[in-house]
C-alpha cells in the first residue's frame, strides 16, 4: 500500500488550490503529526476493513482512506477538507506498483473542535473518508 500512500500524498502536496487555502504546500503526515508540526496540516490514515479479491492471480483491493485536516481556523479546516474531497473523489492515479482504479468519497465531511494544542490554541478538524480501489495484475 506504500504506492497508494505516495500517490495520494503527491496529489495533495502538488495541488495549487489547496496550497492557496493553507497558505503554503500542505504538510501531510501518515498516522500522526509531531507536536511541533505547523498548522494547518493533513493526517492520512489507511482505514480498517480492507477487502481483497483474487481473480486467478490478479488482485483488487478496496482500501478505506481517512484524511483529517487540522487547522487553527474552522474555515480553513472545512475549505481544505472540501478541496481534498474534490481533488480525490473519482480520481484515478498512477501508482508505482499496480494501478489505482479510482477513489470514491464514502461519507460527508465531518467537522469537529477536538480541543486545544500545547500552546492553548483551539484546533479544528474536518475529516474526509474515501475508498480507493487498487488493481494489481499477476
Amino acid at each position: 500500500m506504500q504506492a497508494l500512500i505516495q500517490a495520494l500524498i503527491g496529489e495533495i502536496t502538488d495541488d495549487a488550490p489547496l496550497a492557496a487555502i493553507f497558505g503554503a504546500a500542505p504538510a501531510v503526515y501518515l498516522g500522526e503529526a509531531p507536536e511541533s508540526a505547523a498548522l494547518p496540516l493533513i493526517i492520512l490514515r489507511l482505514g480498517v476493513g480492507r477487502i481483497s479479491y483474487d481473480f486467478s492471480g490478479d488482485q483488487m483491493a478496496q482500501v478505506p482512506v481517512d484524511f483529517q485536516i487540522i487547522a487553527a481556523d474552522m474555515n480553513i479546516a472545512l475549505t481544505g477538507a472540501q478541496r481534498v474531497a474534490t481533488l480525490l473523489n473519482k480520481a484515478t492515479l498512477t501508482l508505482s506498483a499496480g494501478s489505482l482504479l479510482a477513489c470514491f468519497r464514502t461519507a460527508p465531511i465531518q467537522p469537529a473542535m477536538p480541543g486545544f494544542n500545547s500552546l492553548i490554541k483551539a484546533l479544528y478538524t474536518a475529516g474526509v473518508r474515501l475508498e480507493c480501489q487498487v488493481f494489481n495484475a499477476a
